[in-house]
Formats: C-alpha cells, structure tokens, sequence
C-alpha cells in the first residue's frame, strides 16, 4: 500500500506542477503549451528547476538565473494536490471495494478544485468554465453509474444548490457571494447529494465565518471587507467527499 501511494503522491505533485501553469496563464489568457519560464525576469526553466517540491526546497525559494523569490503558490498546489490524489486513492481503496472509475473523476475533482480555489485566493475570480465541464462530466458519471433514483437526487441537490446561492448573490446584489459561486453550488450537488451537499455548505460557511472573525481580530480585515468564498466551499466539499458520512454519522449520534 506505501509503494502505491508513494507512486500517487508523485503523480498527483507532477499533476499539480501543471496545475500551476493552468492557474497562471489562463488568467493572462496565454497559451498552456510552451516552456515554463521565470515570472520576474522571463527566463526559461530547465528540467532541473521544474521537479515538482523538489526543485523549489533545492534553489532555497528563488529564481536560479534572477534570484528573485519564487512564490510559495508553486510548491503548496503541487504538495496539496499530491496529497488529494493520495487521500481520494487511500478513501476509495480502503471501506469500498476500489472503482477505478470513480477514482479518476475524484482526480479530476480534485484537479478543477485546486485550481478554482487557487485562481478565487489570487485574483478574486472563480473559473467558471472549469467548474462547468467538472458539473458536465459529475453529470455524465452519475448517468451512467449511479441508481436512477440516486441520479435524480444528485440533479435536485445541483440545482438547489445552485438556487440557494444564487439567491444570497441576488438579495446581497453580489455583494454578499459572486455568480461563480453559484455554478461552484451546482457542481457540489451533482457530486454529492443532498445530505453531503448541505453538509458541505455548512461546513463552508462555519470555515468562512472562523477565518473572517480571525482576520478581523488579527487586523488583516476591516468591517464591510470580503475574502473570497471559494476556497471555503471547496475545503467543504472536500470534507464532505472524503469523509461525508463519518460527520453526519456523528452529528446524528450526538442528537
């Protein structure tokens, strides 16, 4: 089992090296192809500064050619979605019998997730496009491997996921969440299901409020300010995929 999720770790780091391109040059409306290069002097990275974590630790968190600092967003995708792949490998192998299937759309979860919190923490902005092929692809598998009553369900749980947040973003006038949220919702409900799905909200809006009273004890906000949704509902859905069941089987042995 260590060796195979060694290998997974290593795949999900170098899954998560090209993550970082995706995050990067979509926003600048680049091309993904091409040589990565320095983001200060322009220099174009060799294979030797390109090795996933690695690389980073080994030139002390700065440009081999410039010497300017490389940002920590580099190394931290690669890590986390190295992590990801291991921990959807390890929940789908060890409780269930393993569907190959189904680990592979937990990877591509996992891939869309990284970078749309990533892309919400830098520039304030949900790709939403992403989040559409991920809600296309979630509708697909549930089509075609989930029970029809289960596929029903998970469709109901989208759309009032969706409903729910577009309402906030209409009554707050967008003040309150973005648009991208709302397409966010909808993939959350195609994925989950209703249960998990309001568990994950939950879980995103009780992480949301801690972070906020935080960052306005420490000074980092003021009153009125807003901090991006995303990565809330992301880390809620993630919750909710890997261990869903475990938390709601908790609450309700605590009622």
């Amino acid at each position: 089992m260590f060796f195979w999720l060694l290998v997974i770790f290593i795949i999900g780091t170098a899954v998560g090296s090209f993550l970082n391109v995706v995050i990067d040059r979509t926003i600048r409306r680049e091309t993904i192809l091409g040589r990565s290069y320095c983001d200060h002097c322009k220099a174009t990275l060799s294979s030797i500064d390109l090795i996933p974590v690695v690389s980073f630790v080994g030139l002390g968190a700065r440009c081999r050619y410039c010497r300017r600092p490389i940002s920590w967003q580099y190394p931290a995708v690669e890590a986390v979605t190295g992590g990801l792949f291991v921990l959807s490998f390890y929940a789908l192998s060890v409780n269930n019998p393993f569907e190959i299937t189904k680990f592979l759309l937990y990877l591509f979860l996992v891939s869309v997730l990284v970078v749309v919190a990533t892309v919400d923490v830098k520039f304030s902005l949900i790709p939403t496009s992403l989040v559409f092929l991920a809600s296309f692809v979630s509708l697909f598998y549930n089509y075609f491997f989930l029970r029809s009553d289960l596929f029903v369900e998970h469709v109901f749980a989208a759309f009032g996921a969706g409903i729910f947040f577009l309402a906030i973003v209409l009554l707050t006038r967008g003040r309150g969440m973005g648009e991208g949220d709302v397409i966010l919702g909808f993939l959350i409900g195609m994925v989950l299901g209703f249960l998990e799905m309001i568990l994950a909200v939950f879980l995103a809006f009780s992480l949301g409020a801690i972070v906020a009273i935080m960052l306005l004890f420490l000074g980092k906000k003021r009153f009125g300010q807003t901090i991006p949704f995303g990565p809330f509902l992301v880390c809620g859905f993630l919750l909710s995929l890997f261990w869903g069941r475990e938390l709601i089987a908790l609450y309700l042995s605590i009622l």
